[in-house]
């Protein structure tokens, strides 16, 4: 029930974020590539965008790619890493990187590629002073706060996480993505009025 619950409440945020996509990036008019960096078997983004063709899905899993290839066969998908973008400079229109940046070994390098290949981007990356863990199935109360591991290991337990996968997340603070994207806005996202997650985003003048 709790899992169904929360499932229900990420549709609806990330419902929510793809529309703040859509109106900061103008995302919908363009004509040119949009890559979705780090997409997985298919990201919220690739689901809800009405032109699937337009969109380039790139991700470290090949498993994961091939996935998305299958359900959606309208896709372009890449294999790679996306510290070392296989893309030449300026030949996305927009990138969309959504909780991607947390789980890489080199943030910065991520970052300059982001920068280097679009002409525009959108990234999204979770708040680590948020009270909940969002890196689970039900979100985890207050994780950051405990400092012992046998008991975060008990909490991933309960709350039906994997303890490695939310033990290798390194969140980002604000001052960090500002110098990673000095040319970009740095705006919250918010829940209750908190600071659920960090949106980063820049749209170059020639793309208007």
């Amino acid at each position: 029930m709790m899992r169904r619950i929360f499932a229900a409440f990420r549709r609806r945020f990330r419902r929510r974020r793809y529309l703040r996509i859509r109106d900061l990036m103008e995302i919908e008019s363009r004509t040119g590539s949009i890559l979705d960096l780090g997409g997985g078997p298919a990201s919220f983004f690739t689901t809800m965008f009405p032109r699937q063709e337009q969109i380039i899905l790139l991700d470290i899993d090949y498993d994961q790619v091939h996935r998305a290839k299958r359900k959606y066969p309208a896709l372009r998908v890449v294999v790679a890493d996306g510290e070392r973008l296989p893309l030449s400079d300026c030949s996305i229109d927009v990138i969309v990187c959504n909780s991607v940046i947390e789980h890489v070994d080199d943030p910065k390098a991520l970052a300059r590629e982001i920068c280097r290949v679009g002409w525009g981007y959108f990234l999204q990356t979770p708040n680590g002073n948020f009270p909940l863990e969002t890196h689970s199935f039900i979100a985890i109360p207050f994780y950051n706060s405990i400092h012992w591991v046998w008991l975060q290991r008990f909490m991933c337990r309960v709350f039906g996480s994997d303890f490695e996968y939310v033990r290798n997340v390194r969140y980002l603070p604000g001052q960090r993505l500002r110098a990673f994207f000095p040319e970009a806005m740095v705006a919250y996202e918010k829940v209750l009025g908190l600071n659920k997650s960090f949106y980063v985003y820049y749209l170059n003048e020639r793309t208007r």
